[in-house]
């Protein structure tokens, strides 16, 4: 009986993982997993890196608990489930927004399903295996735009703002926020202009819209700190500044919580 006891205790070892209770809505959130524990999450696997961090995101329109699932040597397997906790969201009013940007014609309909491809192609190209940890400022200025507020363009409301806006000079040069890959670098879509997407490890993305300048190729691995581009007020911009995103896996995450001045 007693090794019986130890044999079932051997092949079912118990689940340990570490996740943040509640859920920051609208946020990146990292957790931590012990040696030989695997973690799944929407169908992908959370893969962690040498000290057992793992990333995922949290929506800006969650609301329902999140469901992971831990597994530990051949048979072991737990469900966790995290509640989220919610935040007030603001809305604001921006006016003199180039009108087609707010009612395209066909043609421009048109250009913009293209260009959606293009971006979620994009997005999909997953190279880096790192979990980043630390987001450099890609520009300073004034704080122009926060994350989630829902906007009213013109007058009409155009859902919730998916990044974070920071005014600038025009020409100011913009830098990468973490170490990745150059995936998307566009000169001209309909509603970003200039844009850039790197890929830093573990599905999670920046981008880097409105502007005048886009100085790095697909393909180029960037460190954070580097030049990638200029301040503009290309695409549905009313003036220059930077829209930035962070994303991870198509789930937009607030940046303004995540960028400091200096990483280790």
């Amino acid at each position: 009986m007693k090794w019986s006891l130890l044999f079932v205790l051997w092949i079912l070892p118990v689940a340990a993982a570490t996740l943040p209770d509640p859920l920051p809505q609208g946020e990146l959130v990292y957790g931590r997993l012990e040696p030989g524990e695997r973690i799944y999450h929407r169908g992908f696997e959370l893969k962690p890196d040498a000290s057992g961090t793992f990333v995922f995101g949290v929506g800006r329109g969650q609301t329902e608990p999140l469901t992971f699932v831990v597994k530990k040597g051949l048979f072991s397997s737990e469900e966790i489930t995290r509640s989220v906790q919610p935040r007030t969201w603001a809305s604001e009013q921006i006016n003199g927004v180039p009108p087609n940007t707010i009612a395209p014609s066909a043609d421009e309909k048109e250009r913009i399903a293209r260009e959606q491809k293009i971006l979620d192609a994009a997005r999909e190209k997953e190279d880096q295996t790192a979990v980043p940890q630390c987001f450099l400022w890609p520009v300073k200025g004034r704080i122009s735009g926060t994350f989630g507020k829902r906007r009213v363009y013109n007058g009409l409301m155009k859902g919730d703002h998916s990044g974070f806006d920071i005014a600038a000079p025009m020409g100011t040069p913009v830098k990468a926020v973490a170490a990745g890959r150059v995936q998307l670098a566009e000169n001209d879509l309909f509603y970003t202009g200039g844009t850039i997407l790197i890929e830093h490890g573990s599905g999670v993305f920046s981008g880097y819209s409105h502007l005048s300048e886009v100085s790095v190729p697909v393909g180029t691995f960037v460190q954070a700190g580097d030049v990638i581009g200029a301040v503009g007020a290309t695409g549905r911009a009313t003036g220059p500044h930077l829209h930035l995103t962070i994303s991870w896996r198509g789930v937009r995450v607030d940046p303004q919580i995540l960028l400091t001045d200096r990483c280790p």
